[in-house]
């Protein structure tokens, strides 16, 4: 009996002062509100039950069940549109969560929002039920990953222990991409995990590539790998035999492409000799040719430590009416045909001697 008279000194209390109905033209004296069970009614002033939108002075809005004429609460169709109404009838708006899901309801209608989603500068996307997407996502012809908190990934993303990158658009890119003035290799075999960056060794049949192993950059110029020297044209070509730079020739091994260095050897019947530098020693009959540009051996190796992108941010938790989706669409696997690998499990890569190949075919080199 307490419970239903501060009920109702609480409606009466809202209600005082109404002045907008939905729909327009609807004129009603407040009366005050009865207690059906555990149900609520308003009564009007000619004595019968009120049904359909009111908002109060407070601008609060409920809705009064054009049948029944009980106060709605939870999750309502209305016209077409899902609403849900707060366990004192008041109707919500913005995010809510229910059934462990999250939802949102329009600012100025309360609607339930279907899709896209944008806040400021954040995009969300809300599946046909109306909960929040969260992990990977195929649509719109390509891929989208969902943190935990629902925001689109953009840019590089950590998704368990592999690295990503997301077009502006949100959508997954594969195959070599540049990046502030930097090429990497997004993988494009589908036998795989999808999309994830390539570090090490890469061939298409025709060149070797080299992706820095801490920052998955392609690698150019000069570089130490495993205690030996190789050299990358502009094109990130594994250079091999003789090169020239600013006047000096080297010598790269044709199979491994390792420079010679602190050695002699004998290269279509001549004797060579090269310094600890892998210089060139002296001027002999028939010298070598052929010449790139770039910097000799020695000193530091190219590519940054730092993973891309940075760190990722915290996610803050993740999602309207209940029941499941009828979203065919939302995959819970990796991209990929194989949904049986999880993004961040280990690769089927196929490789030769350490050297993954890349599919021909899907992609050349970014020169």
């Amino acid at each position: 009996m307490q419970y239903r008279k501060k009920m109702t000194a609480l409606l009466i209390a809202g209600l005082v002062g109404t002045s907008t109905l939905i729909p327009a033209g609807t004129a009603w004296g407040a009366t005050g509100w009865v207690a059906e069970g555990t149900q609520w009614k308003y009564i009007d002033q000619d004595g019968s039950t009120h049904k359909g939108w009111v908002k109060t002075s407070d601008g609060t809005f409920y809705f009064l069940d054009l049948s029944t004429g009980f106060m709605a609460t939870g999750w309502k169709q209305i016209n077409g549109n899902w609403y849900y109404f707060h366990s004192n009838g008041a109707m919500a708006t913005k995010w809510i969560q229910d059934g462990g899901k999250y939802y949102y309801l329009m600012d100025d209608t309360g609607v339930l929002v279907k899709g896209w989603l944008k806040i400021g500068n954040d995009y969300y996307y809300m599946k046909g039920d109306g909960s929040m997407s969260t992990g990977w996502r195929e649509m719109d012809g390509g891929w989208y990953y969902f943190k935990e908190n629902g925001k689109c990934t953009i840019g590089w993303g950590q998704i368990g222990s592999d690295w990503f990158y997301f077009g502006s658009d949100g959508k997954m890119i594969t195959g070599w991409k540049q990046i502030d003035n930097a090429y990497y290799y997004l993988n494009v075999d589908t036998k795989s995990v999808l999309g994830r960056m390539m570090t090490g060794w890469l061939s298409d049949g025709t060149n070797k590539y080299y992706m820095d192993t801490s920052s998955g950059k392609m690698a150019h110029g000069w570089v130490q790998i495993d205690g030996s020297w190789y050299y990358f044209n502009d094109s990130g070509h594994m250079m091999t035999g003789w090169i020239q730079l600013s006047g000096t020739y080297y010598y790269l091994d044709p199979s491994s492409g390792k420079m010679a260095a602190n050695t002699t050897l004998t290269i279509d019947g001549t004797s060579y000799t090269f310094g600890s530098n892998g210089a060139y020693q002296g001027n002999a009959s028939g010298s070598p040719s052929g010449s790139t540009g770039g910097n000799t051996p020695g000193g530091s190796t190219t590519g940054s430590s730092n993973a891309p992108g940075g760190s990722t941010s915290t996610p803050s938790g993740s999602g309207g009416p209940g029941g499941s989706s009828s979203d065919n669409n939302n995959l819970s696997g990796v991209p990929g045909s194989s949904s049986n690998n999880t993004p961040g499990g280990s690769s089927s890569n196929s490789s030769s001697n350490g050297v993954y190949q890349l599919s021909p075919g899907l992609t050349s080199g970014p020169g």
